[in-house]
């Protein structure tokens, strides 16, 4: 009898496994639009501006972003270097507000939110 409980468990628990949902780790959102799930990483679905507000559902100091140029095929442009953007005490900011002082230029991006411990990949364009 409990073979055949542990066997229903189990049954159970893998579609589970493998149906689960690739949530992100916090809320993201650039330009008012809020990241959706997605493969390999979420997506921010229509183009922001280069100076687009993101918003960061986190309670953590620090949050870092790191966004990083990428090709057609969503792959890191060689030669380019990640623009960094840091939130010390608020989980609000905008793109532009790059360390460098550089606006992104117009393309594809990947963006990388780290807080709490966790990191959220999201894809972007900027128009």
């Amino acid at each position: 009898m409990k073979r055949v409980l542990l066997l229903f468990i189990f049954s159970a628990a893998v579609p589970c496994c493998l149906f689960a949902s690739d949530s992100l780790p916090f809320l993201v959102s650039v330009g008012g639009q809020a990241a959706k799930d997605g493969t390999p990483f979420a997506k921010i679905e229509s183009p922001v501006s280069a100076d687009a507000e993101i918003s960061v559902q986190s309670k953590d100091a620090m949050i870092i972003v790191n966004v990083n140029a990428v090709n057609a095929k969503n792959e890191p442009v060689a030669g380019s270097t990640p623009a960094v953007i840091l939130l010390q005490g608020k989980n609000k900011t905008n793109l532009d507000k790059t360390m460098d002082g550089k606006k992104l230029a117009p393309g594809n991006y990947v963006m990388s939110v780290v807080s709490e411990g966790k990191t959220a990949s999201i894809f972007l364009t900027i128009k």
